[in-house]
């Protein structure tokens, strides 16, 4: 028998029952007991043989092997004991590990995997209702440990605790990511199980619509916070990619190079995930369907598109080429930027990951009549015929070595086609590739004489730091590694640089530090971002200093409350380096500069 052929007869041990919901709940907890128990097991001997820590085995072997008797518990059917038991195992692993590393990784990250946990697979309300209260004590227990000092952390080498810290955040990612699946799956169920019972059974269907409301909201509440707990930690490891790229490339180091881009590859895909989990769970509730048109300089987005999936293009050997009529494509076009990007990256994205290694991906834009069509074209194996009519449905996905995937890349891209006035096609010739194909009205419009030569002259790629030495620039942000590599990266561009990590610190600076550009994080522990652009705009030594303002928060309102409220420019965790440095030289030609 295969791997994941034991894989899910384990899964579905004690699963013997008439009832789906049961049947389901009793899988999910099989699937956390087994990915917990598995990674406790081989983490726990990797940071054994990395710290000789002889605690942190012992820990996770004892964690993982109560684990798997959960599973039997289930076979047993004593199943809301299975869930409970579990959920204490959880719980009682977070503390221990939280405080043995204390001085490596923030343990309260996994409060969302507790508390979602917790809602999602105990059914009993006592138990579920004793599990939340335990999470919530454990995490004060380990805030009051931290504080006290009762159990002291242990101490590690400087190169032991980067490996640590950052195997502990991928702990922490995957099972976030892995309760956010769940969560988006048991809520299409609850989505099936309502059209069923719409026409015949009224106050049934009455029960379930406010059922599903409550999950709606325990759903959008977890991925709106799950959402920028990942994102910070993923900031601060795609700012060090992005630095160690740039130092690698500097010194001609190929190895490192290599590595340097496996790993803002990984971070990518990372935040292509995220993208689009959350991008599900806003089509589900109805709320992705504002469209904001906008003029942009539709070449230069091409070419920074290609630039970014050329990141991940290259661990395969493959290159994007891009390919367009500059007669033909006007230099601005009128639409949403933001989902045209969305779409764009999407295909593009599927592409890199299911063309050959070492060919060639063509992304295209074809203007014809009143139209325009962006094309992306793989030289992969291309798709037979009776799997592209499902494949814009939801979590329909091919398997590949190169990345893993969601399967909702290509239903979110047709989705945003259709809000645009568009549509997706896709042409297959089974061996030598496939094409996808955007297209949409072309709304052009004129190019004013002052803006013609930017928008034919694409977006400079090098870093000059000549055009920033001695720029004042304060970065507002309460994360310490988010601060620490966001400031090497403005001192390698020659800026002067002050950091604060509170409102209030920031206030107080501000009152004898005038700085020529502010980046500040949209959430601080003591204030909102929205706060210190009034207390900027209303001061008048500052009224004119451009603030960037730095979010987890994707969504569109987010970003443009936060422009209305005074900010200059929005950008979005984790940051690109290339994007940062636009925004930058944007704030340079500011009235508070000139």
């Amino acid at each position: 028998m295969s791997i994941k052929g034991i894989f899910r007869a384990v899964t579905l041990i004690g699963a013997d029952t008439l009832d789906l919901n049961e049947r389901s709940r009793i899988i999910k907890v099989n699937i956390l007991a087994i990915v917990t128990g598995v990674m406790a097991l081989f983490f726990g001997t990797f940071f054994y043989i990395v710290s000789g820590k002889l605690g942190l085995f012992l820990g996770t072997f004892v964690e993982g092997s109560a684990c798997f008797y959960v599973i039997f518990l289930n076979k047993q059917r004593k199943y809301d004991i299975a869930a409970f038991y579990l959920q204490m195992i959880h719980n009682a692993a977070t503390f221990y590990f939280g405080c043995l590393l204390a001085g490596v990784v923030e343990a309260s990250l996994l409060a969302i995997f507790l508390i979602g946990t917790s809602l999602l697979i105990v059914k009993d309300k006592m138990f579920r209702t004793t599990c939340i209260v335990v999470a919530l004590i454990t995490l004060i227990m380990l805030e009051v440990n931290r504080i006290a000092g009762i159990i002291p952390p242990y101490d590690f080498t400087p190169v032991s605790r980067i490996i640590i810290h950052y195997s502990a955040i991928l702990v922490i990612v995957s099972l976030n990511i892995l309760i956010i699946m769940f969560y988006v799956k048991h809520n299409d169920q609850l989505l099936t199980a309502q059209k069923e019972h719409s026409e015949n059974l009224e106050k049934q269907v009455q029960f379930r619509t406010a059922e599903l409301e409550k999950a709606n909201n325990y759903k959008s509440l977890f991925l709106r916070e799950t959402n920028h707990e990942i994102r910070v930690p993923l900031n601060a490891i795609y700012s060090i990619s992005q630095l160690l790229l740039m130092d690698a490339k500097k010194n001609n180091d190929t190895a490192y190079i290599k590595q340097a881009e496996h790993l803002c590859a990984a971070s990518h895909h990372a935040l292509d995930v995220i993208n689009n989990v959350l991008e599900l769970s806003r089509i589900e509730a109805g709320k992705l369907h504002e469209v904001h048109n906008e003029a942009f300089p539709i070449r230069s987005l091409l070419d920074n598109i290609v630039d970014t999936g050329q990141y991940i293009a290259k661990t395969k050997g493959v290159r994007i080429v891009l390919s367009y009529n500059k007669r033909k494509l006007p230099a601005l076009l009128v639409t949403d930027k933001v989902k045209l990007t969305q779409i764009i990256n999407n295909l593009l994205f599927n592409a890199v990951k299911f063309t050959a290694d070492n060919s060639t991906i063509t992304l295209s834009a074809i203007v014809e009549n009143d139209t325009c069509s962006i094309k992306v074209k793989d030289q992969g194996e291309g798709i037979s015929e009776d799997k592209i009519i499902p494949i814009f449905d939801p979590f329909i996905t091919g398997w590949n070595s190169f990345s893993g995937g969601t399967g909702l890349g290509l239903h979110i891209a047709r989705h945003l086609a259709t809000l645009l006035g568009g549509d997706i096609s896709v042409e297959s010739v089974v061996g030598k590739g496939t094409e996808f194909s955007f297209t949409f009205p072309l709304l052009a419009c004129a190019v004013p004489a002052a803006r013609e030569e930017v928008a034919e002259v694409p977006e400079t790629r090098t870093d000059n730091t000549t055009l920033y030495t001695g720029v004042k620039v304060l970065v507002i942000e309460d994360d310490d590694m988010s601060r620490i590599y966001l400031s090497q990266y403005l001192r390698r561009l020659g800026c002067e640089l002050e950091s604060c990590g509170t409102g209030a610190d920031t206030i107080e600076l501000l009152h004898h530090y005038t700085p020529d550009i502010i980046l500040a994080d949209r959430h601080l522990p003591d204030m909102e971002a929205g706060e210190i652009l009034a207390y900027v705009r209303n001061t008048p030594m500052l009224s004119r200093v451009p603030v960037i303002v730095i979010s987890g928060d994707v969504f569109e309102e987010d970003r443009i409350a936060t422009i209305e409220a005074g900010a200059t420019a929005y950008l979005i965790k984790p940051v690109d380096f290339k994007l940062l440095n636009v925004a930058l030289k944007q704030c340079l030609n500011s009235p508070a500069l000139l």
